[in-house]
């Protein structure tokens, strides 16, 4: 009877393993994320660049408003190679967000009353590598994280309108500009998948890059992203 029992369990703890690693299919897949991203850096710096625009156009604000805005859509595209049930490695292509600070002001110029209006972006994104640890949790369900590198190309944009004077003769009353550098940052994640259909994984994944980006392109701060994303197996 015993026997009979460990046979049946046997055959039991087989088939279990084997519906599990069906859940867990190795291979190369490829597919998308989109969610919400937020960047954290300081204001003071983007207030320091409008207060010097202003000093330097000799203009005075009477009345003045800003805005700051550090959250905003992002969306990824991936492709990778799971090894095991336990192990893939993956790479992609970031766009994280921007950070928006906009000043709008009216007052006066040496000679007219004018008004001033200021817009700085900041933007990151770029090129991923990372490992992704996976814990199965169930033949659909599993939990993974993930630690890499984010390869990115950190850019800054700022626009300057100006009314009520000729605020540079040269360019107008209107004058816009860009720059891009490059950084390196770590990258890392964890999240939570549901095999669908056999061959498609919905995934739900918060992100960070440490210390994203440059002083000179809206300064360094950690960039947070909450993603849900689908991928499918070949």
């Amino acid at each position: 009877m015993n026997k009979n029992i460990a046979r049946v369990a046997s055959i039991f703890f087989c088939v279990a393993a084997a519906q599990t690693a069906a859940a867990n299919e190795t291979g190369f897949y490829m597919g998308g994320y989109v969610g919400m991203t937020s960047k954290e850096v300081p204001r003071a710096p983007f207030e320091e660049f409008k207060n010097g625009l202003q000093i330097f156009s000799f203009f005075t604000p009477a009345v003045e408003t800003t805005s700051f805005d550090d959250s905003d859509l992002g969306f990824t595209i991936v492709g990778g190679y799971r090894l095991n049930r336990y192990l893939a490695f993956e790479g992609g292509y970031a766009s994280l967000g921007e950070v928006v600070f906009q000043s709008r002001a009216t007052g006066a110029f040496p000679a007219d009353p004018g008004a001033l209006d200021i817009s700085v972006e900041s933007e990151t994104s770029g090129f991923t590598v990372s490992a992704l640890g996976t814990l199965p949790l169930s033949r659909d369900w599993e939990l993974f994280g993930r630690v890499g590198a984010l390869f990115a190309n950190n850019k800054i944009r700022f626009t300057i309108d100006a009314s009520g004077t000729d605020f540079l003769p040269p360019v107008g009353n209107h004058f816009s500009d860009s720059g891009a550098k490059s950084s390196t940052d770590m990258y890392a994640g964890l999240g939570i998948s549901r095999r669908i259909l056999e061959i498609y994984d919905a995934r739900l994944e918060y992100q960070r890059a440490f210390e994203a980006g440059l002083d000179q392109t809206g300064g360094t701060g950690d960039l947070d992203a909450l993603f849900l994303g689908l991928t499918v197996t070949f």
